[in-house]
């Protein structure tokens, strides 16, 4: 399994760019403290306290989480982000993003995503506060190893 390094902090936005910065995220194990859940549980009402909708409240929509690879190319405006870690073994990231986002049909939503770019640009995007943009999830060209990685872009907004 290789090196496995122990990151104290919770998964922060912080923390994530930590590891981007540190160059080293692609070739080593890491074993994340999950999350207080008290600390969430704190999150979560402080979300809901401060909704100014009920779709915003409730969620809107089914409830569904999208998936970014489902939702390319359509813009959305994002409000948040918060990260999560991942389950999945082997290639990536440890960890994935969870977008907080309003749909181009005005719906309140959440998309998760675990693209390296995509990851990277959110966890900057949520350091320096630049929430409320139109964005949307786009391929980029094959690399020579057949992968279509993924990455965000501004989109116009939809009026």
């Amino acid at each position: 399994m290789g090196n496995v390094e122990i990151i104290n902090d919770e998964l922060t936005t912080s923390a994530v760019l930590d590891l981007f910065v540190s160059g080293d995220i692609a070739t080593k194990r890491f074993a994340i403290k999950p999350a207080d859940p008290a600390e969430t549980a704190r999150r979560i009402a402080e979300r809901e306290l401060n909704a100014t909708s009920i779709d915003e409240l409730l969620g809107g929509g089914t409830g569904d989480v999208l998936h970014a690879r489902d939702y390319l190319n359509k813009p959305f405006q994002l409000t948040g982000v918060e990260w999560q870690v991942s389950d999945i073994d082997g290639e990536g990231l440890p960890f994935y993003a969870v977008m907080h986002i309003v749909t181009n049909e005005g719906e309140v939503a959440v998309m998760t995503c675990g693209a390296t770019t995509v990851c990277r640009r959110l966890a900057i995007i949520a350091k320096n506060g630049w929430f409320g943009k139109w964005v949307k999830i786009v391929k980029e060209p094959k690399t020579s190893n057949g992968y279509e990685p993924l990455t965000l872009v501004e989109a116009p907004a939809p009026f």
